[in-house]
């Protein structure tokens, strides 16, 4: 999902600015959107539809939480964006001509790049510039501030991240069998069908239920890796929720950086708590749109199947 990997990058770009606080945002909160679809005929049945000139229904998008989702993460992402580049305002040091044509090319460069290239892309930049990093501002930051604020990112950028990443590598794999098995079903026979009327056209009754029979093969197969994934989704997702939500009890103790004297420490603690938010819907909220959108466009096609529109190519001859 590309809005992800603008939050990925919103975090990277975040490190190396001078932050203000973190945003008054319930991440725990904000998951609620993370519900599970159900089978392929109700994420079928949640979409908006409409019908074209050919009486065939066409999904124009998966449906409210869907959208609702989608909507939330982009305009979280961007509030993150805003809050980096007001701390440049705040401190009274706008990025150069040179770093804003630099980030631009990294930007550029990250939307070219796959999912999981960006996010390897954007924590190999944050680990770098974390290591280069001037940390002089120890000395007049609070200790045990300091040693909370550096836990949280360890929890964010190492605890997470693994996790993450082991969720990540397993939905690659399930969504890698599912293909094979979509492909290792036999493609619809038309030839099947004979002429019915006198240019030879098959009946639409034949041709849409030879279609039909393999829409419902694979809507079979979409049911049982949705089924699937939604399991993956669920085993996963009270480990991240447990993360973020320490993550959280972290930043509020630190009341979101107002508690932290030093702007090293204060974009160090926004970069954790966006990193906590990108990675709490990376995965997971690419893997629920892969069932909705999957299930969906399988079942679309059956229910065309099921009212003879599938295939146009016939005549309406009993």
């Amino acid at each position: 999902m590309k809005k992800i990997a603008i939050i990925l990058f919103a975090c990277t770009f975040a490190t190396s600015l001078r932050a203000q606080k973190c945003l008054d945002i319930n991440i725990l909160a904000q998951m609620a959107h993370l519900e599970a679809p159900g089978t392929a005929a109700s994420c079928f049945g949640a979409c908006s539809t409409r019908k074209n000139e050919e009486h065939q229904t066409v999904i124009v998008d998966y449906g409210t939480q869907d959208v609702q989702l989608d909507e939330m993460v982009k305009r979280v992402g961007q509030d993150f964006t805003n809050a980096s580049v007001a701390g440049v305002s705040v401190s009274g040091q706008m990025p150069s001509s040179g770093q804003i044509d630099d980030a631009k090319a990294l930007a550029a460069k990250m939307q070219s790049m796959s999912q999981d290239e960006r996010r390897a892309y954007a924590m190999q930049m944050a680990e770098n510039m974390q290591a280069n990093r001037q940390v002089s501002a120890a000395n007049s930051e609070d200790p045990q501030n300091a040693r909370l604020v550096m836990a949280t990112v360890d929890l964010v950028t190492r605890q997470l991240k693994l996790l993450d990443d082991e969720f990540a590598a397993k939905a690659r794999g399930l969504r890698e069998e599912e293909r094979k098995e979509r492909d290792a079903v036999k493609l619809p026979d038309y030839n099947s069908c004979p002429g019915v009327d006198k240019t030879g056209l098959p009946s639409c009754g034949c041709l849409n239920g030879v279609g039909g029979a393999y829409w419902t093969k694979i809507v079979a197969v979409e049911d049982n890796y949705n089924n699937r994934k939604t399991a993956l989704l669920q085993s996963y997702l009270p480990r991240i929720k447990a993360l973020v939500g320490h993550a959280e009890d972290n930043i509020s103790k630190l009341q979101y950086g107002n508690a932290l004297r030093t702007a090293f420490y204060k974009k160090e603690l926004l970069s954790a708590q966006s990193s906590a938010f990108g990675f709490a819907f990376d995965i997971s909220g690419s893997l629920i749109h892969d069932i909705r959108k999957s299930g969906a466009d399988a079942y679309v096609n059956k229910y065309n199947a099921d009212n003879l529109v599938l295939n146009l190519g016939c005549s309406h001859q009993k």
